[in-house]
């Protein structure tokens, strides 16, 4: 949740430990790694000594952010796209939603896929901007901003065509987390050459 939140996310959806994403090749500056969540930066957690570590970078740690969230169904596994952009929830329209678009949803979150995909607000209307308008997904992309679409807030929507999706109820992250996907993009200077060893490193949900 920390890491996540520097980098401007609201929250985290899972931890990974051994290098998941890859291993680094630069100083392992952080070791046993233990944030309350209520930091605001990884630095000011409790942590060995700067640049102290018995760890090779096999232990790398990583985290999945979370970008997406489903709102207003009666299942977590239900309800109306909103995605996260420029530190705000917004929604996105269904102009040309489809299957795969829901597919690419679903497997973000941690679902192994979508069942179905809604639109003209089936999960009732959302407020605040419109990010995506126009978005076209293959289905094979590793979340939905990466999908071609219209451009941030540009679009010629109401919320009445809030697009919507109905993911599998399995959990099966084992279809997102893997090391050809980079569902962390590391915007902060000060994170991007700072590889952090993965003991001790957990989640705490707030």
């Amino acid at each position: 949740n920390v890491v996540c939140k520097q980098l401007g996310y609201p929250n985290a959806l899972a931890y990974k430990h051994a290098a998941s994403f890859g291993q680094g090749s630069d100083q392992i500056w952080l070791d046993n790694v233990q944030c309350s969540g209520s930091k605001k930066r990884v630095h000011s957690c409790s942590a060995s000594s700067w640049g102290t570590n018995d760890c090779s970078h096999e232990e790398d740690a990583g985290v999945v952010c979370q970008s997406v969230r489903l709102v207003g169904g009666t299942y977590d596994s239900e309800g109306r796209v909103e995605i996260f952009q420029n530190g705000q929830w917004g929604t996105v329209c269904d102009d040309y939603w489809s299957i795969n678009d829901a597919h690419v949803v679903c497997r973000e979150m941690g679902f192994g896929g979508a069942i179905s995909y809604k639109t003209r607000a089936f999960y009732g209307a959302g407020t605040g901007p419109i990010w995506m308008d126009d978005v076209f997904c293959t289905g094979r992309e590793g979340r939905l901003r990466d999908c071609r679409f219209s451009g941030w807030n540009s679009h010629k929507c109401r919320h009445a065509e809030d697009a919507g999706v109905v993911c599998r109820g399995n959990v099966a992250f084992s279809h997102v987390f893997n090391p050809n996907n980079k569902y962390l993009p590391v915007t902060n200077n000060s994170l991007r050459k700072q590889c952090r060893c993965s003991i001790g490193w957990r989640l705490f949900f707030q």
